[in-house]
């Protein structure tokens, strides 16, 4: 849904198109241009004309009338290569952005994963209030139970009750960060933010990636490097397209002309002309101030900038993924280890229970290991959610997220 709707995508996908719509040879300047001109002018002209054999035109406001029409085309058929220069570049252009596009699919897919499982946690989070709900429920009915045979005072059921409230009251703001979290989905996936729906109440976490695998292969397909790969690429085409200017430029001309001239007094009293033309245009490049020596070896530096910025992001891109290969590794076996615990935790609350309906343990140490239960399984879920936060962040870096 997010692919398909998500405004940023809909908008990178707008930008691809519109890389595709100008890689064309028309763009370039490969192809030629043809126009067709017409014009027809009216004038009132004063014409006093002396001709050699004595005769004398003088009259005034003598209609005029100028008729023209032409259909001509001109056709660059030599720049220096610049126009191939430049169509390679276009092609280029397109190709980044299609690189573009997939990098944000592949984000947009990372963030609505994580969103997902953000409303995963929050709703075992919920789970685990309702697991201490229900220690608290049994915690009043033997401190009431204590307290009608006199086996104790009403101290240990009124901490229960509070207790009991409290959990309520947490469950209840559980519940609107749930809601929150699914609002944040429905954004991504572009929907309206109140619209209901359900997730599975799991987090799976199974990947098994191999660090030095990634670290050969993810300089050859991670969306990041194959672009700045490509802006070199669009440098060094840059470059030519700025040499061309140095070259002679040829440029055919051809066309098809009509003119027509009427006028009632005058020397010409008619004139029509009309044919076809044909030429070529040369324009060589003597001296312009050294604009383009200048201009050539600022491209250079840029090119030489590009390489430096591929070289960086390269290193920043075997950064990340160590860095969140051990982050992955390190949340793993954080979450096997809150596992274990949870299993103890819970141990020690029903022993702790059995303890408390023999008269052999107080109020305060069911409490200690309700509580103790408690950040047992919120630890073990934010270890289990951050591990997944960890893996989806593997794979973006990988690419395995989006298929091809």
């Amino acid at each position: 849904m997010a692919v398909a709707a998500n405004y940023d995508i809909v908008i990178a996908r707008n930008e691809s198109e519109i890389a595709s719509i100008y890689n064309n040879k028309a763009t370039a300047g490969m192809l030629p241009t043809i126009n067709v001109t017409t014009g027809d002018v009216f004038n009132l002209t004063n014409i006093n004309q002396k001709f050699t054999t004595g005769q004398e035109v003088k009259r005034n406001w003598v209609p005029v009338n100028s008729f023209n029409a032409g259909v001509n085309m001109q056709w660059t058929i030599f720049d220096g290569m610049r126009m191939f220069a430049t169509k390679e570049r276009l092609a280029t252009l397109e190709a980044v952005s299609l690189l573009q596009l997939k990098d944000k699919i592949q984000t947009t897919v990372a963030q609505v994963l994580s969103a997902y499982y953000e409303i995963v946690r929050q709703k075992q989070y919920i789970k685990a209030l309702q697991e201490s709900v229900k220690i608290s429920e049994e915690r009043m009915t033997l401190a009431q139970k204590k307290f009608e045979v006199g086996y104790s005072d009403k101290t240990p059921l009124l901490q229960a009750k509070v207790d009991h409230a409290q959990q309520q009251i947490s469950i209840v703001q559980q519940q609107t960060i749930l809601q929150n979290a699914k609002t944040a989905l429905n954004q991504l996936l572009s929907r309206e933010p109140q619209t209901e729906f359900e997730v599975i109440d799991e987090i799976a976490v199974d990947y098994t990636p191999d660090l030095q695998q990634m670290l050969d292969t993810v300089k050859n397909i991670n969306f990041s490097v194959l672009s700045a790969q490509k802006n070199i690429d669009i440098a060094r085409l840059q470059h030519k397209e700025i040499n061309a200017k140095r070259l002679p430029s040829i440029q055919f001309t051809s066309g098809y002309n009509f003119t027509q001239n009427n006028s009632k007094a005058g020397l010409q009293l008619f004139n029509r002309s009309y044919g076809p033309t044909f030429g070529l245009n040369a324009v060589i490049p003597v001296f312009n101030g050294g604009m383009v020596k200048k201009e050539l070896e600022a491209s250079a530096v840029a090119i030489a900038n590009s390489e430096v910025q591929l070289e960086k992001l390269k290193k920043e891109v075997d950064t990340r993924v160590v860095t969140a290969y051990r982050n992955y590794e390190y949340a793993r076996k954080v979450w096997l280890l809150y596992e274990e615990n949870v299993l103890l935790a819970q141990e020690n609350v029903t022993i702790s229970l059995d303890r408390f309906r023999l008269n052999q343990s107080n109020s305060l140490e069911i409490k200690q290991a309700q509580s103790s239960y408690e950040q047992a399984l919120y630890d073990v879920i934010l270890a289990r959610y951050n591990a997944k936060l960890a893996e989806i962040e593997l794979k973006r870096m990988n690419n395995a997220l989006i298929a091809e």
